[in-house]
């Protein structure tokens, strides 16, 4: 598993960050977005310490372990699917 922020969006708000350090005027939209650099901020850094631990957790298991946490690796994907398929970055 892995965090799929938009690269693109992590320029935007770069190149926002500077235009603001030096003055210039930047679009409305851009600047709207650049105000919440700080909760995308946290909500990556969370989303990617979780997929690391949960990516830890599944390529260092044991295959005598497997069974004995199966009923916990269950418990959390059907917690991770609500991430995966109804959660967006406003939920």
């Amino acid at each position: 598993m892995r965090v799929n922020f938009d690269p693109i969006l992590v320029r935007l708000l770069r190149e926002v960050k500077y235009l603001l350090l030096l003055n210039y005027k930047v679009p409305e939209r851009a600047e709207l977005l650049y105000k919440k650099v700080d909760t995308y901020r946290q909500q990556t850094g969370n989303l990617e310490i979780i997929a690391q631990m949960y990516n830890d957790i599944l390529s260092e298991l044991l295959p005598v372990e497997k069974p004995l946490l199966a009923d916990r690796i269950e418990k959390m994907n059907v917690s991770l699917i609500k991430g995966f398929t109804d959660l967006k970055w406003n939920s």
